[in-house]
């Protein structure tokens, strides 16, 4: 009875008759970048057949059910399945993607889980070679993305119209998809090391994905800036009483998805930053975030921090980071941005078109 409804489930999303679709590929793309592996798929498990709705590393399509890794993923749908080297478990010591060509040996698989709690396939990743190491930030990696695909599932099952809408919603995924990715290239060159760079993108993707929920929980038209930034730095808040953040609550500004983006990329930037080098890192410190219209009609945000850093001095970054937020994020809101850091605070500003972030 659970199979049949499972099967119920997966057959009510339409992935099985839509083909490839660019919005699932590009997540199987980040999730081999980011997490570097061979292969990567988004998996959707029928009564006897594997499909691939997106793959990355290979042009296979499908696989029998009975060889699928991801059939054993989904009988735990709460829980990620890890296999480190496939040849020393015993459910795949056997199996033909192991002992054959493929040879595959690592295997990492996130259920994709129905609000009605279905696993109806896996974001999965694999590699033909023994991996040891698979900790929480690679784990939270693949589990953030993985909530990204549910997303654009279940967004597409809550359209009516999918000939029309999906088409836009494709559009508006994929110019987001095709930022995001730029932003892996960029911070790859950025980072000193591994362990840098896999914390960066997990800081980067974690930001988005609660930008992308709040922006499908709003049906993809305008997100309040205060509730935004709310869930955006709720990754970054400390449990520490001498840390505080304050978001203005008054003075309501509707973001655009464009919008959206822009201050999601700012704000995990600045909240980066503190954590590193400034209130959040410090034993004291503070964070305000503020905004307000100039009288010629601009939008101003402001980014203010108070810590107590003793003898350490506060110096600026020089990396892609303090490019991110002197450069990349005034030339897409056609404004200015000012810095100031001194020995126990800093502060940024930047100022916007209403029509470059703003619903209106």
């Amino acid at each position: 009875m659970a199979e049949k409804q499972r099967l119920k489930a997966l057959y009510a999303t339409g992935l099985l008759e839509s083909g490839a679709e660019e919005r699932f590929d590009r997540i199987a793309r980040l999730a081999a970048n980011t997490l570097d592996v061979k292969l990567a798929f988004v998996s959707l498990i029928d009564s006897d057949t594997q499909h691939f709705k997106a793959r990355h590393g290979t042009d296979i399509a499908q696989t029998s059910r009975d060889i699928a890794f991801c059939d054993h993923a989904i009988r735990n749908p709460n829980d990620m399945m890890i296999v480190p080297d496939a040849r020393e478990d015993e459910r795949f010591a056997n199996n033909p993607l192991v002992t054959g060509e493929a040879g595959l040996r690592f295997y990492a698989g996130q259920p994709l889980v129905t609000g009605g709690g279905h696993a109806i396939g896996t974001l999965c990743v694999l590699d033909d070679k023994p991996r040891a190491g698979f900790g929480e930030r690679e784990r939270a990696i693949l589990a953030d993305l993985a909530a990204c695909a549910m997303v654009e599932i279940e967004q597409g099952q809550a359209i009516d119209d999918l000939q029309v809408v999906n088409a836009e919603l494709k559009h508006r995924m994929g110019n987001m998809y095709a930022q995001i990715a730029s932003l892996v290239s960029l911070i790859g060159r950025d980072a000193k090391d591994k362990d840098a760079l896999i914390r960066k993108l997990q800081e980067k993707i974690s930001s988005f994905g609660a930008m992308q929920q709040l922006l499908a929980d709003q049906e993809w038209k305008s997100v309040p800036l205060t509730e935004l930034v709310q869930r955006v730095l709720a990754g970054y808040r400390s449990d520490r009483p001498s840390h505080r953040i304050t978001v203005q609550q008054d003075d309501v500004l509707l973001l655009s998805p464009r919008g959206a983006f822009i201050v999601t990329l700012m704000i995990g930037e600045l909240a980066t930053n503190a954590i590193k080098h400034g209130a959040l890192g410090a034993d004291v410190g503070e964070v305000d975030f503020t905004w307000h219209r100039t009288d010629d009609g601009m939008q101003v945000f402001e980014w203010r921090e108070r810590f107590e850093r003793g003898d350490r001095p506060v110096v600026e970054g020089k990396g892609f980071g303090t490019d991110i937020l002197r450069r990349i994020v005034p030339m897409d809101m056609r404004g200015t941005a000012d810095m100031e850091i001194t020995g126990n605070g800093m502060w940024y500003s930047v100022t916007a078109r209403p029509e470059r972030i703003a619903d209106i």
